[in-house]
């Protein structure tokens, strides 16, 4: 059974809100048993907050006589209701001295108030059961995940958010997550500040697919009753919004899959259903297109594939490239962006590196691999970007490195450089010029090299795709130019390295 709230405790609960403390903060802590409406009389208060009118407060000596007297009964604080009128300096201090809380509320109908916190603190069970009364009834009526965390919020006066397991905001606002709390386990929970309660999988009941969260700052075991009694309630609402977005997901996905499939066969020649359908999903087909082919080789990011390719997508708005969907094509995942005029060289080089930097920022673990069109106009150029764009991806899985991005205009240099590789010339000058770096002691500085050479020469790309920092990477580099004599500056030599590299398999 939940005890009694604190003086403390009911100032954070919404009832009181405007509430102000005007002295005796150091009895704040004292326990409220009950409430008790001033009529003149103060017999048996002890524990009680006690409440009065303004005419009570005025003039100043019947407040001084008033918090003398409920100090003596034994009373836990004395809230005013009052307008803007304040106690005067004299009546503070005997407050403080006295240690008495005394508080001052601007209300305009007291005797609910009175009625409301009687309840709050004498039968905490009946405002559990008007709360998922008036909650069942609110909730009933909402469709959507926004309308749903909002009646909730009405009903139980509270902030809620809906986030996923690291605290970032679906519904709602983000939240700090206290460390102390386990939401690999799908039990509601508490810390010092936040309720949590799991919305279960729609899929998988044992799982959690994401958390309704409550932030507060203090509150009676009593409150915070409430609060997660409200929080069980509106949980299974916000689980059946969820299961029906998933059912839409997957449908839009079958969708977009066909009608993408529908364009990449159809070329110039699409039907006038699939323009329609391309048209409701916002394709503008006539535009300029530049296709995006990304592969996850991890099998334990293939089973999240939406996460993956939505960190990608967020990733490069940061960088400014709006890419205008994402469709599962089974070996990959297309992506392309549109543009009403021709990009430019410029363009293509931005991609390239924005896409290098998103896909080296996420986990090594997740193996990504992509590749890069270049850009077509209309409905058979989408076709033909995209194309190009999963030749690139299969360029890029064959790197031994990850993450790989490639772009189609590379392709051809991709070719050339394989036949340089396979020349016994090269070979010789390889295992010649590398011969410094080839044993056991600076296997790793070989690794750089490569990884150095094929991020274009960039410190913050090699580290990132080492996984090491960028100050070791510029120490190594500086011991590479050093064991083996070759300008790295110079693009000419850079080029014979990286042949050299690949011809030995490093």
């Amino acid at each position: 059974m939940s005890g009694p709230p604190r003086v403390a405790d009911l100032l954070m609960d919404p009832l009181l809100e405007g509430v102000v403390t005007v002295a005796g903060a150091a009895g704040l802590e004292r326990l409220v048993e009950d409430v008790h409406w001033y009529n003149g009389a103060l017999h048996t208060v002890a524990r009680h907050l006690v409440i009065c009118s303004e005419s009570y407060a005025i003039p100043p000596y019947r407040l001084d006589a008033l918090i003398r007297r409920t100090q003596e009964a034994g009373a836990a604080a004395l809230l005013v209701i009052a307008g803007p009128v304040r106690p005067l300096l004299s009546s503070v201090r005997l407050a403080d001295r006295l240690e008495i809380p005394v508080l001052w509320l601007a209300n305009d109908d007291p005797v609910q108030l009175v009625q409301e916190l009687t309840a709050t603190v004498r039968a905490p069970e009946q405002v559990r059961a008007r709360t998922v009364e008036r909650l069942l009834g609110r909730l009933s009526a909402k469709r959507s995940g926004h309308d749903i965390l909002l009646a909730a919020e009405l009903v139980l006066r509270a902030r809620l958010s809906l986030v996923t397991p690291n605290g970032t905001g679906i519904l709602g606002d983000s939240v700090e997550l206290d460390p102390g709390l386990h939401l690999d386990q799908p039990v509601p929970q508490r810390s010092a500040h936040l309720l949590v309660h799991p919305v279960l999988d729609p899929d998988l009941n044992r799982l959690a697919a994401a958390w309704l969260a409550c932030p507060y700052e203090r509150a009676a075991d009593s409150r915070l009753d409430v609060l997660a009694v409200g929080l069980a309630m509106t949980e299974p609402f916000v689980r059946s919004w969820l299961a029906g977005q998933r059912a839409q997901a997957d449908r839009d996905t079958v969708f977009q899959a066909r009608l993408l499939a529908e364009i990449v066969a159809g070329g110039d020649s699409v039907s006038r259903d699939a323009v329609e359908g391309a048209v409701s999903l916002g394709w503008r087909l006539q535009d300029w297109h530049v296709g995006l082919h990304v592969v996850s080789e991890d099998p334990g990011a293939a089973g999240k594939p939406e996460a993956v390719i939505e960190q990608i997508r967020a990733g490069l708005e940061e960088h400014r490239v709006s890419t205008v969907t994402a469709v599962d094509r089974g070996d990959g995942w297309a992506m392309w962006t549109s543009d009403p005029s021709e990009p430019g060289p410029e363009d293509a080089r931005s991609l390239l590196r924005a896409l290098r930097l998103v896909t080296a920022a996420l986990p090594r673990e997740w193996s990504l691999a992509a590749g890069i069109g270049r850009p077509h106009p209309g409905p058979s150029g989408l076709a033909e970007t995209l194309s190009e764009a999963r030749d690139a991806a299969h360029l890029a899985r064959s790197h031994d490195f990850r993450p790989s991005v490639e772009h189609s205009d590379e392709l051809g240099v991709a070719r050339l450089l394989a036949t340089w590789q396979r020349s016994e010339v090269t070979r010789a000058f390889a295992e010649t010029v590398l011969s410094p770096l080839r044993d056991s002691t600076h296997a790793h500085l070989l690794t750089t090299l490569r990884a150095y050479l094929e991020s274009g020469g960039s410190i913050v790309l090699t580290a990132q795709a080492l996984g090491v920092h960028r100050n070791t990477v510029s120490t190594r580099v500086l011991q590479i130019r050093d064991r083996i004599g070759v300008d790295l500056d110079d693009p000419s030599q850079r080029l014979a390295l990286q042949v050299a590299c690949r011809a030995l398999g490093v």
